[in-house]
């Protein structure tokens, strides 16, 4: 191992490293980057390197506890949020069937597509009602 490699492993001992937060805002700072340079905004860059920056503190930061609680803190945000979206492709995959809200509880439901207009039943509140599939 040569002597800059040691130096660097020397510099990362007892860092925090990289977490869902810190890809987050190293992807925030990539689109704020891109999005501001087509609108043609002065000073882009700099609006860009914020969230890069603030990415490289956390990963660098020797107070494990704290970057810990801020991830958690943001992943029960974003998480509902991926599940969300997850839920969406799959439907959006589903070919063979469409997908409706029930009116009452707002429990989703499936039923098959090209079968005209039926009456739904829901199965957990028993509400029905008509759509057309």
């Amino acid at each position: 191992m040569n002597q800059f490699q040691q130096k660097l492993r020397s510099l990362l001992a007892d860092r925090y490293g990289l977490d869902q937060l810190s890809v987050a805002l190293l992807l925030l700072g990539c689109v704020v980057t891109f999005v501001l340079s087509l609108c043609g905004v002065r000073y882009y860059r700099l609006f860009g390197l914020l969230p890069m920056a603030l990415a490289l503190l956390r990963v660098l930061s020797k107070n494990i506890a704290k970057r810990q609680s801020e991830n958690e803190r943001f992943l029960r945000v974003w998480d509902p949020v991926k599940s969300w979206f997850g839920v969406k492709a799959q439907h959006a995959k589903d070919t063979d069937h469409r997908y409706y809200p029930c009116p009452t509880c707002k429990k989703t439901l499936r039923v098959p597509k090209n079968r005209g207009k039926i009456e739904i039943t829901c199965p957990h509140c028993g509400t029905k009602f008509k759509k057309r599939t």
